[in-house]
């Protein structure tokens, strides 16, 4: 990114950092919907789904943001 800023709102002109850090915010959320999900009426095994959906989704997306800010940030000390 430009100066190491980032893109404000725009997810896609965010840097590594940035969205590694809005990932990061989403983990309460994504708690709070976990528990919404075997709280509500629905059949277990959608509720299972969506809980299982939600984790890997949240767990990958961390993974892969961390893993590009650390590779960014390795370029831009070389």
């Amino acid at each position: 990114m430009k100066n190491g800023r980032d893109g404000g709102f725009n997810y896609w002109k965010m840097n590594y950092r940035t969205r590694l850090l809005r990932t990061l915010w989403m983990v309460p959320v994504v708690l709070f919907l976990s528990i919404q999900l075997l709280v509500m009426d629905i059949p277990p095994k959608s509720s299972v789904f969506l809980l299982v959906l939600l984790l890997v989704t949240l767990v990958v997306q961390l993974i892969y943001t961390y893993f590009k800010w650390k590779s960014e940030r390795q370029t831009e000390t070389h």
